[in-house]
């Protein structure tokens, strides 16, 4: 069994827990026979993206919608389509949402699902439907793990919905195609966290095991005064108020990138940075520096430009934390899908994005921080809890690099900005868990 990325339970800020912390895994789950149950192919609809003309492997005896072709994406599209269904008696039971991996990001993930859920949560009528969000292929691990989080709350806000991310990435011998999974696995019940993969080693399902609390403090990961720090920040504040305190109470030199607001510095005065810099810095009282560099994460030029800050300014960089903000909290029929996609894209899209412009650096760490726990399943949190979710992955796909040489550095996903502020400002490492080994 590999363990996963730690649920992000918040420890004291003194110091490491003492009380059991819970870990997503991946579990073997019961096999299924030789020739498995399926979901009646008649009573199902399958959504495609209407931009990706690639797929080989549809099925032609299924419904199938466009996205962009036979609905234009809008909740609003969505429910006009369905109510003809219905009126015509043939109203599915069943839906399939096509994800693959390798040409959906989070944000077209976003743009595809979230206008489908918002028109189903907000429809009249009072009969069940299964969904699936199928992912197919093995890039972006993180998409299927937000959109497992959105599976599990959409069931917790509306009790007719029965959702599930489905991850395949090798089909099983049974199976003549990916759909052939979707349609076995609606057939099932759902598990718990909503998160099913199959692979080589055949199907498994996503659960939280409980660990007791180590007997020893955490290592240390190199946080140190005067270190050299880039902090994302987001909306919400959490970057820039963290990057305070890295200034403040630690001496350290900080690249804030993106974010807006005041990153709480009191009265230090404006003063130049060695170098060039088209940039405004900022010196706090214990000696530290911070440059601002604006910019978003999303765009991956405008986090490469702040990396190459930090290396010109600094001479090199010991960390990257990144806190984006996970959105405000919204049911799910009231979503806006812009506001949501925004988020994602600044937050998961701009995590990897920064694993990538810092691929080659010696880094003592690399943590990613959003505030909201990705498997208690809260309704208005889908997209919180997505974008958790997604750092859990991202986090235990960098650890994976690193054990084989090709990154550097601690890998972590934690709950809060404003807890992981907590443990530096005493120079602690005290996150909670291990390094990750699964996605």
């Amino acid at each position: 069994m590999d363990a996963s990325m730690s649920a992000m339970h918040r420890p004291p800020h003194g110091g490491a827990s003492d009380t059991p912390r819970h870990h997503a895994v991946w579990t073997p789950a019961a096999t299924h026979p030789r020739t498995p149950p399926v979901f009646p192919v008649q009573r199902m609809l399958l959504a495609i993206d209407g931009r990706d003309n690639g797929r080989a492997w549809v099925p032609g005896s299924v419904r199938t919608v466009r996205v962009g072709r036979d609905v234009t994406g809008s909740a609003m599209s969505w429910s006009t389509y369905l109510g003809e269904l219905r009126d015509a008696g043939r109203r599915p039971h069943g839906i399939v949402v096509d994800l693959p991996a390798a040409t959906t990001s989070v944000e077209r993930a976003a743009d595809l699902a979230l206008p489908l859920l918002r028109a189903l949560c907000t429809s009249t009528g009072p009969d069940p439907l299964r969904l699936a969000f199928l992912v197919t292929g093995r890039a972006r691990p993180e998409l299927a793990a937000a959109l497992g989080a959105v599976a599990q709350i959409a069931a917790v806000e509306d009790g007719r919905l029965n959702a599930v991310s489905l991850r395949v990435e090798t089909p099983p011998a049974w199976a003549r195609d990916p759909f052939h999974v979707a349609r076995a696995e609606l057939a099932l019940p759902r598990p718990g966290l909503a998160e099913v993969r199959y692979t080589d080693t055949g199907r498994e399902v996503r659960v939280l095991r409980t660990h007791p609390a180590p007997g020893a403090p955490a290592p240390r990961v190199g946080l140190r005064r005067g270190g050299r720090y880039l902090v994302g920040g987001g909306g919400d504040g959490g970057g820039e108020r963290l990057a305070g305190r890295l200034v403040r109470e630690l001496g350290a030199r900080v690249v804030l990138f993106g974010g807006g607001g005041d990153a709480g510095l009191g009265d230090g005065a404006l003063v130049r940075v060695p170098g060039q810099s088209p940039y405004g810095a900022r010196a706090g009282r214990g000696g530290g520096v911070l440059v601002r560099v604006p910019g978003r994460p999303a765009q991956y030029a405008d986090v490469r430009g702040a990396v190459q800050a930090a290396l010109r300014e600094f001479g090199g960089l010991d960390g990257v934390v990144h806190c984006p903000g996970g959105g405000q909290a919204r049911l799910l029929g009231g979503q806006s899908v812009g506001a949501a996609r925004e988020t994602v894209a600044d937050a998961v899209s701009g995590a990897a994005h920064l694993d990538r412009a810092t691929a080659g650096l010696p880094l003592e760490f690399f943590a990613l921080a959003v505030d909201a726990d990705p498997y208690q399943a809260l309704a208005g949190a889908a997209v919180p809890a997505a974008v958790a979710r997604a750092f859990g992955s991202i986090a235990a796909a960098r650890a994976r690099l690193a054990a084989a040489g090709a990154r550097h550095g601690a890998s972590y996903a934690v709950c809060g900005p404003g807890d992981l502020a907590g443990l530096l400002s005493r120079g602690r490492g005290t996150w909670s868990g291990p390094a990750p080994r699964a996605a």
